[in-house]
Formats: structure tokens, sequence, C-alpha cells
């Protein structure tokens, strides 16, 4: 395995690496380092393993994804406009992307008119 240095200008940055494993370095209980380097060299020799390899390890890393994205900020926000896309009221369509657009729009206008105050129970007049 060769390890290739990135360029200057890439995206893929060392100190990313450290931000997101130094917790695992200083922890007392070393087995989550272990497992997640042991990942890694399982996900390089499969890359080594030609096309059948890069298609196994494509799948771990998007279930990687899959799994870390309801704990990104995104995943909390889709979250929501999915709840909202759940409503009642909410108009049925087959396009995934005209829900979204109308979660966005309802979402939006929900933050732009605030809090609203519970609504308070109507009061029956009293007719003699």
């Amino acid at each position: 395995m060769s390890r290739k240095t990135p360029k200057p200008d890439s995206s893929f940055d060392d100190s990313v690496w450290l931000d997101l494993f130094e917790p695992l370095f200083f922890a007392e209980d070393t087995s989550v380092a272990d497992r997640t380097a042991k990942h890694f060299h399982d996900l390089l020799a499969e890359l080594e393993n030609g096309p059948n390899g890069v298609t196994n390890a494509w799948i771990a890393i998007e279930d990687g994804l899959r799994l870390i994205f309801p704990y990104a900020s995104m995943g909390r926000a889709c979250m929501v406009l999915f709840q909202v896309s759940l409503g009642k009221d909410f108009p049925t369509k087959n396009d995934s992307l005209a829900v979204l657009s109308e979660a966005m729009k309802r979402t939006r206008a929900a933050l732009e008119r605030g809090p609203m105050a519970a609504k308070k129970p109507r009061r029956r007049s009293r007719r003699k």
C-alpha cells in the first residue's frame, strides 16, 4: 500500500482526520481506535481487489455516510422537513422534490411567524 500525499489545495486535509479521531487517542479503552484502524485497513485492501473490491469499499463508505448523517446538522434539518411532510394537511405528490419544496416553504413560513401562542378554546355564548 503506497500512501499518496494530497496536494496542498486538496480537500483531503490531514488535520480533519486528527480532529475526527483525536478523542480515540485519549480514550482509556483503545478498542474503538483498534476497530477503526482495522476498518480503514479493510477498506484499503478492498480497493486493491479490483472492480469488485472498489464496489465493496464504495458500499461501506456509503453505509458510513448513511449512519453518520442523522448526527449532522443537515440530517437534523432533513428530519424536520420530513416530519413537516407527514402533516395530515400536507398534499401528497409523487415527486419527492415537490414534497421537499413544499416542506421547505411551510418550515420557512413557520420560522418567519415565530413561536405561536397556544390557542385558547372558544367560549360558548350563553343564550337564554
